[in-house]
């Protein structure tokens, strides 16, 4: 029989923090009326969740001009 070394994956599917591009947890978070789940980063405390994620989407189309332009 013939050995044959076995070689790990690396899928690496980590979710990073856009900020520091740290690692980032999955948490568990409560306020006074509701309680909601988010990704958070171990270093910087980055919170990310699907709402701030929408609110940082440039606006299409909708870009203010400066007076004078």
């Amino acid at each position: 029989m013939e050995r044959r070394d076995r070689k790990m994956v690396n899928n690496d599917k980590r979710v990073r923090c856009p900020r520091c591009d740290g690692a980032m947890v999955f948490e568990r978070f409560q306020d006074m009326l509701t309680l909601f789940y988010s990704w958070r980063c171990v270093n910087c405390g980055e919170i990310v969740d699907p709402v701030v994620s929408k609110n940082r989407e440039p606006a299409r189309g909708t870009k203010k001009k400066a007076v004078g332009e």
